[in-house]
């Protein structure tokens, strides 16, 4: 009996060293899937982190954005996000381009950019 109960806490003891040396080795700069920016845990935590910036959307970086230059960088962004492992909950809600085209030109301005992240991140807070 008392051999049994030894030997238990030697495997119990062995086994959480290994835990904790693969936790440690863990590379922490490698988001696991279903992690990364914005994926803290809670209602409305870290809303935003990891949201685009007006630059990546600009692949002609002329300081505004056609349709079909919106829709390409969001192409590709999903592809890369997809190819990280990022899931994509949410991509059927993310605005459309009219929705970011305030004023109707067909051109989006950083201002407009950052006006309608702002309105997203606000409806996402929002949204049960």
């Amino acid at each position: 009996m008392r051999h049994h109960a030894l030997s238990l806490a030697l495997t119990i003891a062995l086994a959480s060293s290994t835990l904790s040396g693969s936790l440690l080795a863990a590379d922490p700069t490698t988001p696991a899937p279903g992690s990364g920016p914005g994926m803290a845990a809670g209602p409305g935590m870290g809303m935003g982190r990891g949201a685009p910036a007006f630059s990546d959307f600009d692949l002609n970086g002329n300081g505004s954005l056609t349709e079909a230059e919106f829709n390409e960088a969001r192409a590709k962004r999903m592809s890369e996000r997809a190819t990280q492992g990022y899931p994509m909950r949410n991509a059927g809600n993310a605005p459309a381009f009219g929705s970011l085209d305030t004023d109707g030109n067909g051109k989006v301005t950083p201002d407009e950019f950052a006006a309608g992240q702002a309105q997203h991140r606000q409806q996402m807070m929002t949204t049960p």
